[in-house]
């Protein structure tokens, strides 16, 4: 039986060899108070990555922590993103949630609420610098049986206000959350999740918005259960989210009445269920590229797939110079022959590099390996493009465990 997560820890290593590229850090928690925001220490560090096109930024930390960590970002153009982060805030006691805003020049720390419980943030979409959504969980403070419910947040541009989109019932599930979001609107978006009941058993979650009010979707589960990391919406009636299944590799297509399981192809030799998809992004119904990994051997190796309208196909994938390891848990495209794609790479000497790859329509390259001076490790789980394209990549860098930092890049072609 698949078990429920609940960290971008737990989310980016499920399915990793043990140990082959474990990350440092997750998400977890909530930040009820203000953000007093010190420069991060990568401001002092490389101005650049290897490849110029990608630009190292300094977003501001919290003050008095110090582990800060960014999962997912979403950018509605070159001058407007937001950034879902955690740390733990204060020393260690608590963990926190907390949100980077760009602007055009600069990051800024925001804090996030808890309102009346625990809130973990996941998965972000924004349509402006006025407007985005974020999802996550909720717990009672304190806690009750480790239970929590799904939790949506709204950013205007200056505040949020949070929601509580429906738990499934009771009989169903104690654990509930959701995990990632895509809208093709203000009053379209679609978030995906996962739930667990009092005895283990797990099942997907799926909840639309209206523009008012969140409602639960039915969405049919793989056989032996499966567990939905990303979705993406080019169109109100058109969704493509994915994942992994106890055999591997899955997906569900939503057609704006219903979800249907759409098989994914598994590359040859892989260990079926030590494959998996992280990310998904889709300029039309018949255009999206997702992104993962799988298991060939004891090697864990970066995937990609391309939907074509009709069929899942797998991508060849360049061999990262120097890495034994790698895998892809973010992507974004701004057109069929356009997208970024980032995770890491671990090395033949024992650290771990962010890792960024370009497809251009015929063929997937590596862009560049990130590891800031003096680090020993570094991971982009985040990244969001737009036209031109403007990108950002997010994640974090450290020396030591937990001693990592925000870490940030632009790039523009």
């Amino acid at each position: 039986m698949i078990t429920i997560r609940r960290t971008v820890l737990e989310r980016l290593t499920q399915v990793a060899v043990a140990g082959a590229l474990a990350a440092a850090a997750g998400l977890a928690g909530a930040l009820a108070t203000g953000v007093a925001a010190s420069a991060s220490p990568v401001a002092r560090k490389a101005a650049a990555a290897t490849n110029p096109t990608w630009h190292m930024q300094a977003p501001p930390e919290p003050a008095g922590t110090t582990d800060q960590y960014a999962g997912a970002v979403s950018c509605s153009s070159s001058s407007a993103c937001l950034a879902i982060a955690g740390n733990d805030f204060p020393h260690n006691l608590n963990l926190g949630t907390f949100a980077e805003t760009w602007n055009g020049s600069h990051w800024t720390a925001r804090a996030v609420p808890g309102g009346s419980g625990d809130v973990t943030l996941y998965g972000v979409k924004c349509r402006s610098a006025h407007w985005c959504v974020a999802v996550g969980a909720i717990a009672a403070v304190p806690p009750i049986d480790d239970d929590y419910d799904p939790v949506a947040d709204l950013w205007n541009g200056r505040s949020w206000k949070q929601v509580k989109p429906p738990a499934p019932s009771p009989a169903t599930a104690a654990k509930s959350d959701l995990t990632a979001v895509a809208c093709s609107g203000t009053r379209a978006c679609t978030a995906i999740g996962d739930w667990q009941n009092v005895k283990g058993a797990t099942g997907l979650l799926a909840e639309r918005w209206n523009g008012s009010a969140w409602k639960i979707q039915r969405v049919p589960a793989p056989v032996g259960g499966g567990l939905l990391n990303a979705v993406a919406c080019p169109t109100a009636h058109a969704c493509r989210a994915v994942g992994f299944d106890s055999k591997g590799l899955f997906s569900e297509a939503w057609n704006g009445s219903s979800w249907k399981i759409v098989p994914v192809p598994a590359p040859a030799g892989t260990a079926g269920s030590n494959a998996n998809l992280w990310g998904v992004s889709c300029t039309a119904a018949d255009s999206c590229e997702a992104v993962g990994q799988y298991e060939k051997g004891r090697t864990v190796l970066s995937l990609a797939e391309v939907w074509n309208g009709s069929r899942w196909l797998i991508q060849a994938m360049p061999a990262v110079s120097g890495a034994t390891a790698s895998q892809l848990f973010g992507v974004s495209c701004v057109s069929a022959t356009n997208c970024e794609a980032s995770g890491n790479a671990h090395t033949t000497t024992s650290t771990e590099v962010g890792l960024l790859e370009k497809w251009n329509g015929t063929m997937w390259s590596v862009q560049d390996k990130v590891l800031p001076a003096g680090d020993t490790s570094a991971d982009l789980p985040g990244i969001s493009c737009t036209t031109g394209p403007v990108c950002e990549a997010v994640g974090w860098h450290e020396k030591s465990i937990p001693n990592s930092h925000v870490l940030a890049l632009r790039y523009s072609s």
